[in-house]
């Protein structure tokens, strides 16, 4: 499923790209009916997550997994479709990147503090992709200024592995175990999936050869979900969560070097909020399982710099 979803997700920017007429002219510049812009670029990116455990409204676990810097590459087309119709896809995938988790635990209610932790700076980024498909309309469009309204669907998926590390547990008395675990080690692996759907408004204004847009949107997802792997316990968790908020917002600045191709420079920011759901344990050697209703919880979130080219081709 994992692979089928990966395929989809990379397949359809080459649609969105190869599915329109290769004929269109000047398709950064006219903005006419079937006009169409491709661009492609690279960036970096800021990552993090978290992954939650409850027992009624005490929480009992905390894991915060996180990496910056990450190199991604981005592709992707936008085209107009006539009567002030636009439509745009892109997608970006992190090209690979370290990260950080660190895990912690309140085991005793009547204690305020943590009373279990590990912290795990050899964390892996195993995957991240972020799939954005977007149509709007204007409802100003002057030449030179143009606001549109409309919406769309995204897809994130990220994954990491933590390994080795270090922790301080209470076995008897508080912060009584002190250890490293080996290095190299693999402790958890935790993965993210997050379908979301969304309205959004844009705003565009040219100004000579630069063009300035923006772009805000909002929703939720209605399917998120995430996989958590406790390798050296041998147990996989799955949660599901409820409808999860999700905010978003874009930015970039183009500058038209050619009369159909433009240098761009991008951010995008992305925040998915917490949201409480259902988790299903099962021992991987045994096969044992076991349900908790509204004990899990996830939150997400992703900013992205990028820069590259756009034109018609």
């Amino acid at each position: 499923m994992l692979i089928s979803k990966k395929f989809f997700s990379l397949s359809l920017g080459g649609i969105l790209i190869s599915a329109v007429p290769l004929s269109a002219q000047d398709g950064f510049v006219s903005g006419g009916s079937g006009d169409i812009t491709y661009f492609a670029g690279v960036g970096i990116a800021n990552i993090k997550a978290g992954e939650y455990v409850y027992d009624g409204d005490h929480k009992l676990s905390q894991l915060d997994w996180e990496s910056k810097g990450v190199k991604t590459g981005t592709i992707g087309a936008q085209m107009e479709l006539g009567d002030n119709w636009r439509i745009k896809g892109q997608i970006d995938v992190g090209l690979g990147g370290d990260g950080h988790m660190e895990d912690r635990d309140w085991v005793v209610p009547s204690y305020s503090g943590w009373t279990d932790q590990s912290i795990h700076p050899d964390t892996k980024l195993d995957r991240y992709i972020n799939l954005l498909i977007e149509a709007d309309r204007a409802v100003i469009d002057t030449g030179t200024t143009r606001v549109g309204l409309g919406g769309g669907f995204g897809y994130a998926n990220v994954k990491w592995t933590s390994r080795g590390g270090s922790y301080i547990y209470s076995n008897v008395t508080l912060h009584d175990t002190v250890g490293n675990f080996t290095d190299g080690e693999k402790g958890i692996t935790y993965e993210q999936r997050i379908p979301t759907l969304f309205l959004s408004a844009n705003a565009e204004q040219q100004i000579g050869k630069f063009k300035l847009s923006g772009t805000v949107r909002g929703g939720g997802s209605f399917d998120y979900k995430d996989v958590d792997d406790h390798w050296m316990r041998d147990l996989r968790f799955k949660e599901e969560m409820g409808f999860a908020p999700m905010l978003g917002a874009a930015i970039s600045a183009d500058y038209q070097f050619l009369p159909s191709a433009a240098i761009y420079v991008a951010g995008d920011f992305q925040k998915i909020f917490n949201t409480r759901g259902d988790m299903d344990q099962r021992n991987t050697v045994t096969g044992a399982t076991s349900s908790f209703d509204d004990s899990a919880s996830a939150s997400y979130q992703s900013l992205t710099i990028s820069t590259g080219v756009k034109g018609t081709f």
